[in-house]
């Protein structure tokens, strides 16, 4: 009886043997053989694989995208690979606390997976990523003063980007995404900040009041240059019409002094000195002059047709 029961735990241990001799490992996830306590250099990818029982444990290990976010000032722990931790606490070149939320998102190397168990176990993130992050941040962001950090944060934000891909490189991981979420200025810097911004939009809307008035004045000015120029234009008119007017008045005067001149030469031209002593008999009144003046020999009179009067 004891023989059989010995037989038959005999054979159970060997089943449970041979059952835990075979191990699966599923997507996203990858296995690293320890034996006797020392690491692989080979990793156990998805699939069904063979140990020694006993002899060899396997560590499954995680190798899916893994995400950082630093926000708000609780540490609320980690799940399922997604860790949320405080914002990072940087003091700007002035010494100014500056506080950075942003996301890191990051992937461990499978093939490397036995090199992250063995310097870091399951706490990689605590022992390395999270050390490594913040130095960079406070590295970048203290090189800055507070003032000009809201003015360059896309110039941050790279520089970030660029610091964690080189310290990545150095890991046994791959760095995904790097986003800056926001920026935490002291309440005296926002203040500085808002004063310069309504200094600012003071001066646009001074700028844009003078600008206004440039405007309405030039129209003013295009109306006055308008005006005159119809005036001037009308006047130019009106004193072209009037020298037509005078010229041809001109010219009717001169035409007219021509033509009573050139009858007045015709009328001097037909008067003849018989003529003139007919025209003058006619207007004689048969008396003669009480006095005669003239010379010695007297006035002598021709009298046409009257006897007696010398010739």
């Amino acid at each position: 009886m004891k023989q059989q029961v010995g037989v038959v735990l005999v054979a159970v241990i060997l089943i449970a043997l041979g059952y835990s001799a075979f191990y699966t490992i599923k997507s996203g996830t990858v296995g690293v053989v320890a034996t006797f306590g020392e690491f692989s250099e080979d990793v156990s990818l998805p699939g069904l694989h063979f140990k020694f029982p006993l002899v060899q444990r396997v560590y499954v290990f995680d190798v899916k995208l893994q995400t950082a976010n630093y926000k708000g000032k609780q540490d609320q722990g980690s799940r399922q690979g997604l860790y949320v931790k405080p914002y990072i606490e940087v003091l700007d070149s002035k010494n100014l606390p500056i506080g950075i939320e942003l996301s890191v998102q990051f992937t461990p190397i499978r093939e490397q997976a036995n090199v992250i168990l063995e310097k870091y176990g399951n706490n990689y993130y605590e022992k390395l990523i999270n050390p490594l992050v913040r130095n960079v941040v406070r590295d970048v962001v203290g090189g800055y003063v507070a003032e000009d950090i809201a003015n360059k944060r896309g110039e941050i934000g790279k520089q970030i980007i660029v610091m964690l891909d080189k310290s990545f490189e150095k890991t046994p991981f791959t760095l995904n995404n790097v986003a800056l979420r926001n920026i935490k200025l002291p309440q005296i810097v926002l203040k500085k900040i808002e004063d310069v911004q309504l200094a600012k939009q003071e001066e646009q809307r001074l700028g844009m009041v003078e600008k206004q008035a440039r405007k309405e004045q030039e129209i003013k000015t295009i109306k006055a240059n308008t005006k005159l120029i119809e005036v001037t234009t009308q006047a130019k008119a009106e004193a072209e019409k009037k020298r037509i007017g005078a010229d041809a008045k001109a010219y009717q005067i001169e035409k007219e002094a021509e033509a009573v001149a050139s009858a007045n030469t015709m009328i001097a031209r037909s008067i003849s000195q018989p003529l003139i002593d007919y025209k003058a008999i006619e207007r004689w009144s048969g008396n003669y002059p009480s006095t005669l003046l003239g010379g010695d020999k007297g006035i002598m009179l021709r009298l046409p047709g009257v006897a007696g009067t010398p010739k």
